[in-house]
């Protein structure tokens, strides 16, 4: 890297749910700024405030980068966009669709959430001016300042993911396509790490593609907006291979037992709890239950994740 990574790249604790749950990153070039993943409209204060401090204009952010669009990745995209007069919206070609017309994702996301949650958590979601947006294909690249950004089509976590190699800084912006955990802030060391099975795509076979193709770059670090910076992602992908194989168990199991639909998150919720406290318990977490605290409501929906996918698979037969 040419730069200390803390001066090219940022990452914006968006207070999601508590703090250091969430992030938006800031990649800086000069005075220039751009945002991969830009979480909720109640985030919008805490990246306007970090460009104040790097001094560097509204008019001077080029890009919002969505890796997907699920609110917490996506759903403060038009209320940052209002403020950034010249950004354009780089995204998935779904995940453009959805920008354009959110009815259908509103709904989604009110499914698994619920009332008042939903809008606890994601406010008032607007659609995205199309011409605003810039679709990216699998493999496309991005001249920005001194970097290259190369984009990936990346299934597993959702049918509409990308994730963004950077040359600046050896690193890959990985959505929730490369799980979720904790690092030191200090050293970028991996404290945890669990699989994201999140409904409504979520697919075994293809999110440990994912994980091989993301490590197969050799990067230096993987960027997660579940949170961090992570260093050595060839350990992380040992740990979030051992997260998906316990997941792919409780799947098989289900199937195996032929858990009737209208039972079926029942059965996978607390094995999923379970399996998410044996996982963190082996990543050597000394206080288990603040790692559990910290991951919240997660369990449960990649329960709902599991069922959707078990009910697709048995379709499919």
């Amino acid at each position: 890297m040419s730069k200390v990574l803390s001066e090219i790249l940022v990452p914006i604790d968006c207070h999601y749910q508590v703090p250091l749950r969430a992030c938006s990153f800031m990649l800086i070039e000069g005075n220039r700024a751009s945002f991969v993943d830009n979480n909720t409209v109640f985030a919008v204060p805490y990246i306007l405030k970090a460009l104040e401090e790097y001094k560097i204009p509204m008019e001077n952010v080029d890009y919002l980068i969505v890796t997907h669009v699920h609110l917490d990745h996506a759903g403060g995209t038009f209320a940052l966009l209002k403020h950034c007069p010249n950004a354009k919206v780089i995204a998935h070609p779904k995940t453009a669709k959805f920008l354009a017309k959110p009815e259908r994702l509103i709904e989604g996301a009110r499914a698994v959430y619920g009332e008042p949650l939903f809008t606890q958590l994601f406010g008032e979601i607007e659609p995205v001016p199309e011409d605003r947006i810039q679709i990216v294909a699998d493999e496309e690249t991005l001249e920005w300042g001194e970097r290259r950004l190369r984009f990936m089509h990346t299934l597993g976590h959702a049918t509409h993911h990308i994730c963004i190699y950077d040359d600046k800084t050896n690193g890959v912006f990985t959505g929730d396509s490369f799980g979720l955990g904790q690092s030191d802030p200090q050293s970028y060391e991996t404290q945890f790490m669990v699989v994201s099975t999140a409904p409504a795509d979520f697919d075994p076979i293809e999110a440990e593609k994912t994980i091989q193709r993301i490590v197969s770059l050799n990067p230096d670090y993987v960027f997660l907006p579940h949170y961090g910076i992570h260093r050595n992602p060839a350990h992380c992908s040992t740990l979030l291979l051992r997260s998906l194989s316990a997941m792919n168990v409780i799947m098989q199991t289900a199937l195996d037992k032929n858990i009737a639909d209208e039972e079926l998150l029942d059965w996978l919720h607390p094995r999923v709890v379970e399996a998410t406290r044996e996982q963190v318990i082996w990543c050597g977490v000394k206080d288990v239950e603040a790692a559990m605290n910290w991951l919240g409501d997660d369990p449960r929906i990649n329960a709902m994740g599991l069922m959707v996918a078990i009910q697709k698979k048995r379709t499919r037969k």
